[in-house]
């Protein structure tokens, strides 16, 4: 099937290049050339494919509008043949490793401790406390991105052993997943794209996953439930509108941790926290991306 190749130049890159990424993915671009971790300076350029026959100029041009006065996008478009994207993508997707660093002291005792994120086709490596198998499929969450670090180093934090969790944006599942790992008696995963959901759906598969479930939703699932966690890392302005739910559903004790925001936005996010009566604790970050973990008294 053909697609067309869009090419942003963007001026200042990060965080930008980040932030339209999601919002490309959520009019229909389904896949990203370059790599979300590589810096790019001060501008740069975001290669972006859709399907030809999904290919809306208007929404595109509508979207773009959007952006703050200082934010500088130029494109063109190029409509490509057929290609393997199977075959590419596999080309550049290389495991991630997260929460083992030199020095460690439970490995230098020959124990294993961290997670390593990979593909079915990379073999495993020893020295890992939790070894997960993802297959992207085009949906959010391999690893590669900061915000999906950052979640994974906060959760290694915490005890989540006979927890109830919830993964709310839950993309290729990774994070339920890991859950799920950690000792998490019950797992819920949310999604509103019913790619994702499909996705994840697939990986809990590949994991061997016994206590998750995947539904398509929003934050107004939570209503009428509660966890002892709850993973919510999808964008700034659905984190505030969704908080009253997430501290509803959060029970007594409970971990929330956000993410999907820049440093800037980090106080409102917490007090919008506050107001709920949510208790700060985790401030991550790295490079152009934050989390925020919070407690329920």
């Amino acid at each position: 099937m053909p697609y067309t190749q869009v090419t942003f130049l963007l001026s200042p890159a990060d965080p930008w290049r980040d932030l339209l990424t999601v919002e490309l993915g959520e009019i229909g671009y389904d896949s990203f050339e370059d790599s979300f971790t590589d810096p790019i300076g001060p501008s740069g350029e975001l290669k972006a494919y859709i399907r030809t026959d999904k290919f809306d100029e208007a929404a595109l041009s509508k979207l773009l509008t959007l952006r703050e006065p200082h934010v500088s996008v130029n494109w063109t478009s190029l409509e490509i043949p057929d290609r393997n994207w199977n075959a590419e993508w596999e080309s550049s997707f290389q495991p991630i490793e997260i929460g083992r660093h030199p020095g460690d002291h439970r490995a230098e005792q020959g124990g294993s401790s961290g997670v390593r994120i990979r593909a079915d086709f990379h073999e495993p490596k020893p020295g890992f406390a939790h070894d997960l198998v993802i297959t992207p499929r085009m949906a959010f969450g391999t690893g590669h991105h900061a915000t999906t670090r950052l979640m994974v180093e906060a959760m290694l934090g915490i005890d989540l052993k006979d927890k109830t969790v919830c993964d709310l944006g839950c993309g290729t599942g990774v994070l339920a997943i890991l859950a799920e790992r950690m000792g998490a008696k019950a797992v819920r995963a949310i999604d509103i794209d019913p790619g994702a959901v499909d996705n994840a759906r697939e990986n809990l598969v590949r994991n061997g996953c016994h206590v998750t479930t995947v539904e398509k939703g929003d934050a107004s699932t939570l209503k009428g439930l509660s966890f002892d966690a709850i993973l919510a890392n999808i964008e700034r302005n659905i984190l505030l509108d969704a908080m009253p739910l997430l501290s509803n559903a959060l029970s007594a004790g409970g971990a929330l941790f956000l993410s999907g925001f820049i440093p800037a936005d980090r106080h409102l996010l917490a007090a919008r926290a506050q107001e709920h009566g949510l208790v700060l604790a985790e401030q991550l970050q790295e490079g152009e991306w934050a989390l925020l973990g919070c407690r329920k008294p």
